[in-house]
C-alpha cells in the first residue's frame, strides 16, 4: 500500500527553527550561516532588523494570499521567486522556498523543485519545513530514477523523532512504491498504475485529535506500516470545517484519476457538501458522519457510522424483545443529543407495541432531578412522627418497567441514586452511548448495576475480529483505538475489499460496495444496505459486578437492506 501526499502542503504555519539539526553544515551552508550572522548583527540596529523582518513578513503574506486565491499562476510564482532572491535569509524565507519547491514539484518541473528543496536544507537546516523538503527531494529523486538517493532521504524522514504521523505515512508509502518498482523491474515488467483512496479528515485545529484517530484506522486497514499491505495509496486531504474548502478538496481528489473512492469527512457541517460534490463527480465516498440522511444524497454516497436512530432503536428492541419490558419512561436533556435520541427511542418503542407512559426534559448541567422524577413516577411523600423520630416515606403510583436516559455518564451518575432515594425499585435503567465510560461505574457504583446501554464500539469485547483490530492498532500506534478509528478502519477495509476484488474504476467500486456480501469488521458484521447505510448489530452493554461488559446477545435479526430512497438506516 502506498499513500500519496495531499495536494496541499502540510504545516501552513511557519516555525522558525528551534531544535537540533539532523543535517550537518557543509561548506555552502556554513557560508550561508555566516552571511546570515553578518546580516543580523547588532551593528545593524534592533529597530532596523525588526522593520526589515516585518516588511518581509507582510510581503510574503500578500504573495501567499494571491497563491491561495488565484492559484499558482506564472506571475504569482515569479513574485514568489523574486521574494526569495531579494530576501535570501529572512525569518520567513524558508516558507517561501518550500512553497516554490512544492509548486514546481506539482508541475513536474523536478530540476527546479530539487533546487529549492536543496536550498532549504542547506540554508535553513533547522526549519520546521525540513522534513517536508526531505520528502519532496526524495520524490524528485524517485521521478528522476535516482532510487537509492530517494530511499536514503525517505529513511531519514521515517527515522526522525520530529516527524508527524502524516509525514511518516507519506515517507512509508513512497518507500513501498519504490519496493514495488524494484520488484517489477526484477521481473522485467513495468509496475501497473497505482490506485488510491482519498481521506478527507480534520488534521489541524479543534478536531485534529479525531481526524488523526480516523487516519490511523485508515492506515492500519491499508497496511501502510506492514510489509504486505495492499498496493493502494492513501491520499490525505486536510479539512478545516469550511464547506467551500471541503468541496475543493473533493474536486482535487476527483481530478486525480488514481483515486477510486473516498473516506470521510467526520464533521456534520462538511458532510452534506462532500456528499453532493462526490455525487457530482461520480466518485464513491463512505462518510463517517452522523449528519441526517447524508447517505441519501445519491448513489455514490455511503455511510459507516453509528447514528442516533440506530442506537436508540437497538436499545429499545433489546428492552422489548429480549428483556420483555412493556412500559417505559424517558428522561432526557433539552439539547440536540437528548431530544433526538428520546424521539427515536419513543418511536421505536411504540412501533414494537410497547408504551411510553411519560417523558420529561431537563436543562443542560442540571444537578437536581427531584421534581422531574417525582412527576414521572407519581411519587408521593408521607411524613409522620414515631415517638421522637421523624419518618419520611416515598411511594410511587405509576407502573414503569424501564427508564431511558439519553445523556452522558456524569449526569447519569447524579440521576441514578434518586431512584433508590425515592424507593423506586425494579426499574430497568436504559441508556445511550454516552454511558460507556469507566467513570460511570466509579461515580454511580451500585446505582447503575444491571443498566443496559449501547455503543458502536467496545474495546472490552471478546469478538475475534474486534480484538484483532485492537491488538493491531495498539501494536502499531502504542495506544488503544476508539469508535472513530474503528469505523474509519472498517470503511477503508470495505473499499480495499472492493479494489482487491477486482474493481478498477469508481463505478465498479460503487457496485461492489452494494454487492460485496458483507465484512467481518472491527465494529461488527457489516452489510452495506441498498440505501447506502452500513448495517451491523451494535454493542449492547451492561454493568455487572461494577464492570462494563457485553450484555447477553439477542437473537440475530435480518439486515433489512432497503433500496435507495426507502427511508431505512438512520440519520
Amino acid at each position: 500500500m502506498r499513500a500519496a501526499p495531499s495536494r496541499r502542503r502540510e504545516g501552513a504555519e511557519a516555525g522558525r527553527g528551534a531544535g537540533r539539526a539532523s543535517l550537518s553544515l557543509g561548506g555552502g551552508a556554513l557560508l550561508a550561516a555566516l552571511a546570515a550572522m553578518l546580516l543580523f548583527t547588532p551593528a545593524r540596529g534592533a529597530a532596523e532588523q525588526y522593520w526589515s523582518q516585518s516588511s518581509a513578513r507582510s510581503l510574503l503574506a500578500s504573495i501567499i494570499e494571491e497563491l491561495e486565491t488565484k492559484g499558482p499562476l506564472d506571475e504569482v510564482v515569479s513574485e514568489l521567486e523574486g521574494f526569495i532572491a531579494s530576501h535570501p535569509f529572512s525569518y520567513v524565507t524558508d516558507e517561501a522556498v518550500i512553497r516554490a519547491a512544492d509548486i514546481f514539484r506539482e508541475r513536474e518541473e523536478f530540476d527546479k523543485a530539487s533546487y529549492y528543496y536543496e536550498r532549504l536544507l542547506e540554508y535553513f537546516p533547522l526549519s520546521d519545513f525540513k522534513l517536508d523538503a526531505l520528502y519532496g527531494l526524495a520524490y524528485c529523486r524517485y521521478r528522476d530514477g535516482r532510487i537509492k538517493e530517494a530511499r536514503d532521504l525517505l529513511d531519514s524522514v521515517v527515522a526522525s523523532d520530529e516527524a508527524t504521523l502524516t509525514r511518516r505515512v507519506r515517507a512509508h508509502i513512497l518507500l513501498r512504491e519504490l519496493d514495488s518498482l524494484e520488484r517489477y523491474a526484477a521481473l522485467g515488467k513495468s509496475a501497473p498504475p497505482p490506485r488510491a483512496i482519498g481521506a478527507l479528515l480534520p488534521l489541524k485545529g479543534d478536531y485534529a485529535v479525531f481526524g488523526e484517530e480516523a487516519l490511523r484506522g485508515v492506515l492500519l486497514a491499508a497496511g501502510v506500516f506492514d510489509g504486505d499491505g495492499a498496493d493502494v495509496e492513501i491520499v490525505v486531504e486536510e479539512l478545516d470545517g469550511d464547506p467551500a474548502g471541503a468541496v475543493k478538496a473533493v474536486r482535487r481528489l476527483a481530478s486525480d484519476e488514481r483515486v477510486v473512492a473516498l473516506v470521510g469527512p467526520l464533521l456534520s457541517r462538511t458532510a452534506s457538501v462532500v456528499g453532493k460534490a462526490a455525487q457530482k463527480a461520480k466518485i464513491p465516498v463512505i462518510e463517517l458522519s452522523q449528519r441526517k440522511d447524508v447517505q441519501k444524497t445519491g448513489e455514490y454516497v455511503f455511510r459507516n457510522f453509528m447514528t442516533p436512530r440506530q442506537q436508540a432503536a437497538a436499545v429499545a428492541r433489546y428492552a422489548v424483545r429480549t428483556l420483555g419490558l412493556r412500559r417505559f419512561a424517558v428522561l432526557y436533556p433539552k439539547n440536540h443529543y437528548g431530544r433526538e435520541l428520546a424521539g427515536y427511542f419513543k418511536r421505536e418503542v411504540l412501533s414494537l407495541g410497547a408504551t411510553v407512559v411519560g417523558q420529561m426534559g431537563y436543562a443542560d448541567r442540571q444537578t437536581d432531578f427531584a421534581e422531574e422524577l417525582k412527576e414521572l413516577f407519581g411519587v408521593t411523600v408521607e411524613e409522620r412522627m414515631e415517638g421522637r423520630r421523624h419518618i419520611t416515606e416515598f411511594t410511587y403510583a405509576k407502573e414503569i418497567d424501564a427508564l431511558y436516559i439519553p445523556d452522558y455518564y456524569d449526569t447519569v451518575s447524579i440521576i441514578a441514586p434518586y431512584l433508590a432515594y425515592y424507593n423506586i425499585k425494579d426499574v430497568q435503567l436504559l441508556g445511550s452511548n454516552g454511558w460507556n465510560s469507566p467513570r460511570l461505574v466509579e461515580l454511580a457504583g451500585e446505582y447503575v448495576e444491571g443498566a443496559v446501554f449501547v455503543d458502536g464500539f467496545f474495546a472490552g469485547t471478546d469478538r475475534a475480529q474486534t480484538l484483532d483490530f485492537i491488538n493491531g492498532f495498539t501494536d502499531t500506534y502504542g495506544r488503544e483505538p476508539g469508535i472513530i478509528g474503528a469505523h474509519a478502519y472498517d470503511a477503508a477495509r470495505m473499499l480495499l475489499a472492493a479494489i482487491e476484488g477486482g474493481a478498477s474504476s469508481r463505478e465498479e467500486v460503487r457496485r461492489r460496495l452494494l454487492e460485496g456480501g458483507g465484512l467481518d469488521g472491527a465494529t461488527g458484521d457489516i452489510v452495506m444496505g441498498g440505501d447506502g447505510e452500513a448495517r451491523k448489530p451494535l454493542f449492547l452493554l451492561t454493568v455487572k459486578g461494577r464492570r462494563i461488559v457485553e450484555a447477553p446477545r439477542p437473537p440475530a435479526e435480518p439486515s433489512g437492506a432497503e433500496g435507495r430512497g426507502a427511508g431505512g438506516g438512520g440519520p
